[in-house]
């Protein structure tokens, strides 16, 4: 009795039967075809399908790639139209098995590759021929050998009339693999060995799991006795996957190596952030002890003298005035390293920038003498803007004094004030340009470093554009800078414009009232400063209590129940802050007032708070003055 064999396929004995069985499924599959032109329709058991043209999938488009990359390029169009068809058909064949599988419930992976075949007949690829070497296991051992014996692509080459020098079948090759792949599980790829379109006698593959193949090539003994042909290649579907998983851990090694050296980088630019900082910091403090100590000697220069002329019966007026005016000298230089360090109380009003440079103009025109010209580009509606008005002179004439000092004869300097936009916000700003020698990157880069000064030792202390710049920053605003050697240098100084269309209206001024005597407490930890205080508000008229620090201050407080009317403490001392002090002295005596002062503060003061302070030093007179302004 002759065993029924299947028409669409040619397997061993074996597993005849089961490719009978998947016949009759996918003829059943098959059998329900519908075709409706009219509506560019075709449908197989629920599912559209596309009949395509086999010589589009072929001949075509490789003449098609070819013609794209043109002459002398040939080898590429020949590996980008290969990967491109292998890709496609892979992905279709994988995607063709899992809807016909979950379509038709299958489950067994011999039963899921078994319909493939079958399947593969019925669309028009090829019909198969599975050699009995295969082993269609689901692991590592898999391994299929067949024959596409009516394979469209090597079909379409041979009725071009063309042959080629590799084989043709690369669809054939991607779709049974992908087929397989879905069905059991795990990655596979064939390759074809003998092709129709190459003058060989059959379509011949094998199928494996990548890793597998090439030992799967060498061990290969040939068909009916020839040696496997040179030049054959494994698709590159899994190649660029392994190039790309490269591609992919080279990238992130970059990334990592990038990282690692950007951190690096900001390592070196701390260190080197931190040197230039301790350069500048050695260049402040040598300026600072230069500066000093020349004012410290002259002050007790001038204190020996007094002395010696309280001795010899004369009178020291002259050298205490001497001395006086040195320690005002230095109360400047520690006010110009305040503004530097922004840390300054700002008494600030609404200002008219134009108003404050057009009064500005005849006092500068002196002291640029008359090696430089003066122009002025002044817009009346450049705006308002809040600053200190006695630091907003200070910044033009320190600009103009630079500029000055860079010009030789006939030079020119250019004050302009206008309203602008810059980066997307209004600023109100004030051009200083001049005509001088310029600067180069190593100077701009040191600009604004204090007692940085390129100018000959005992000319300038360094301190006017550090100044400037510590003005401008604390005032909420920018400064900018183009220079070049030969060519001048503009700074621009751009400043928040107020909400304000016109300066505010001052107080109308009245008759000052006669000075009101009250009850003071001081609080000062620096006993040679609290002694001097004390004296000059008791000569003054004043009945004083003093304090250490501030918990001696509470105390005191409470053991006195009579009226204070004032507390005038230090703003930097132990245990408690002044404002800190402040808040309870105000707990206890709701109706006194507070006076701050300090040398230096980093705590922000509010407007009120900065109306009610001292910057030390001061003199006799400011203090009384402040006293008598808030005891009113």
């Amino acid at each position: 009795m002759t065993t029924r064999r299947p028409r669409t396929v040619r397997v061993p004995d074996p597993i005849a039967p089961l490719f009978l069985k998947a016949e009759e499924v996918v003829s059943g599959y098959f059998a329900s075809l519908i075709n409706r032109p009219e509506d560019g329709h075709l449908e197989i058991a629920g599912q559209r399908y596309l009949l395509v043209r086999a010589g589009s999938l072929s001949v075509e488009f490789f003449d098609l790639v070819a013609e794209l990359y043109g002459p002398g390029r040939e080898e590429e169009a020949e590996a980008f139209a290969r990967n491109l068809l292998f890709d496609l058909a892979h992905a279709m064949g994988r995607s063709d098995a899992k809807a016909f599988q979950a379509k038709m419930g299958l489950t067994d992976p011999l039963a899921k590759l078994s319909a493939g075949p079958v399947h593969f007949a019925h669309a028009g690829w090829a019909t198969v021929d599975i050699h009995p070497d295969s082993q269609p296991s689901p692991d590592d051992s898999f391994f299929l050998h067949y024959d596409h014996p009516a394979s469209f692509e090597a079909q379409a080459w041979l009725d071009s009339g063309r042959t080629r020098q590799r084989p043709a079948c690369i669809m054939n090759s991607g779709y049974s693999s992908g087929w397989c792949q879905e069905s059991f599980g795990l990655p596979l790829v064939a390759t074809e060995l003998f092709c129709r379109a190459k003058g060989d006698s059959c379509c011949r593959f094998i199928m494996a799991p990548p890793a597998q193949m090439e030992s799967r090539l060498r061990n290969y003994e040939g068909f009916n006795g020839a040696l496997l042909p040179t030049g054959v290649e494994i698709p590159d579907f899994f190649a660029r996957k392994r190039l790309e998983e490269e591609l992919r851990r080279s990238r992130d090694e970059l990334e990592a190596r990038v990282e690692e050296r950007t951190r690096e980088l900001a390592v070196a630019h701390e260190r080197m952030r931190k040197t230039q900082k301790l350069e500048a910091l050695g260049r402040l403090a040598g300026g600072v002890s230069h500066d000093f100590n020349n004012l410290l000697t002259a002050m007790l220069g001038y204190a020996e003298l007094a002395q010696g002329q309280f001795a010899d019966g004369g009178s020291p007026e002259s050298s205490l005035a001497q001395l006086k005016a040195t320690a005002l000298r230095a109360a400047g230089l520690t006010r110009q390293l305040l503004a530097f360090s922004r840390r300054q109380v700002l008494r600030t009003e609404v200002l008219d920038l134009t108003s404050v440079v057009l009064g500005m103009a005849e006092m500068l025109r002196p002291v640029l003498g008359e090696q430089v010209t003066l122009e002025l580009e002044l817009d009346p509606s450049a705006g308002f803007l809040e600053a200190d008005p006695a630091q907003l002179e200070q910044v033009i004439l320190n600009l103009a004094l630079n500029a000055r000092d860079a010009m030789a004869r006939d030079g020119v300097l250019h004050l302009a004030t206008r309203r602008v936009k810059h980066e997307g916000t209004s600023w109100v700003e004030l051009e200083v340009r001049d005509n001088g020698q310029g600067m180069d990157e190593e100077v701009l880069s040191h600009l604004y470093e204090p007692f940085f000064t390129t100018k000959p030792l005992g000319e300038g202390t360094g301190l006017g554009l550090a100044t400037v710049y510590g003005i401008v920053e604390q005032s909420g605003g920018q400064i900018t800078v183009e220079s070049a050697p030969g060519e001048g240098t503009t700074f621009l100084v751009r400043f928040p414009p107020a909400n304000v269309t016109r300066p505010l209206d001052g107080p109308v001024p009245e008759a000052a009232p006669a000075p009101r005597q009250g009850t003071i407490l001081v609080v000062e930890d620096e006993g040679a400063v609290r002694e001097a205080v004390v004296r000059i508000l008791q000569r003054a008229g004043h009945s004083v209590l003093q304090a250490a620090n501030p918990l001696e201050a509470l105390d005191l407080v409470d053991a006195h129940p009579e009226t204070i009317h004032l507390l005038l403490t230090d703003m930097v001392m132990p245990h408690l802050s002044g404002k800190e002090l402040a808040a309870r002295f105000r707990a206890l005596r709701s109706d006194a007032v507070v006076l701050y002062m300090s040398g230096y503060t980093e705590q922000e003061l509010g407007p009120e708070e900065s109306r009610r302070f001292l910057q030390k030093p001061f003199t006799r007179d400011a203090l009384l003055a402040k006293v008598a302004e808030l005891l009113g």
